[in-house]
């Protein structure tokens, strides 16, 4: 699969993608956000071809307002990002403000998309929680996701019918928060 992306990655595609996202028709969005979230399921060369086209910010303003079927495209981009990318990339996410836009995600109905959600803010809080310490401060990732109200979101998570979500949020809570909670 590597090979492939690399492939399309080599016929300069992502000046185009780019061009796409900024379409006035859904569709067209939509498709070049699926295209973008096959890319950043790849390697870090990969995520980073994306990330030197400057496409985040489209796909976080994309994954923050378009229609829903659009935003999941972003979204998946975005926690694909989380996953596979450098400690570098996962920072550049999160200094674009994805976090507000991940914790949007996480009233939704669709219980994939809120696991989706849920993966790349736990992998961002993972990393913020490394830097944290490394530097011996507070994990500032974890002070965005309270900020826009994502704490909460996830609170109420604890009570989804689905056990993924409801575990998930319970052991994001658990190891990135609880020692908030304890007294």
């Amino acid at each position: 699969m590597y090979a492939q992306t690399q492939v399309i990655l080599n016929c300069s595609v992502l000046p185009n993608l780019l061009s796409l996202l900024g379409s006035p028709k859904e569709t067209i969005r939509k498709e070049a956000c699926w295209a973008i979230s096959n890319i950043t399921a790849g390697n870090k060369n990969q995520i980073q071809a994306v990330l030197n086209e400057n496409i985040f910010p489209a796909l976080i303003h994309i994954m923050a307002t378009a229609e829903f079927k659009t935003r999941k495209d972003a979204a998946w981009a975005i926690t694909n990002t989380t996953s596979g990318g450098t400690v570098e990339q996962i920072q550049y996410m999160a200094d674009q403000n994805c976090i507000p836009a991940l914790c949007d995600l996480l009233t939704v109905t669709d219980v994939k998309i809120i696991q989706v959600a849920l993966n790349g803010l736990e992998n961002i809080l993972k990393l913020g929680e490394q830097l944290a310490r490394q530097t011996g401060a507070v994990n500032q990732y974890a002070i965005l996701l309270e900020e826009c109200y994502g704490l909460d979101k996830i609170e109420w998570l604890q009570s989804h019918e689905n056990i993924y979500i409801y575990q998930k949020a319970f052991l994001i809570i658990e190891r990135f928060f609880f020692s908030k909670f304890s007294y």
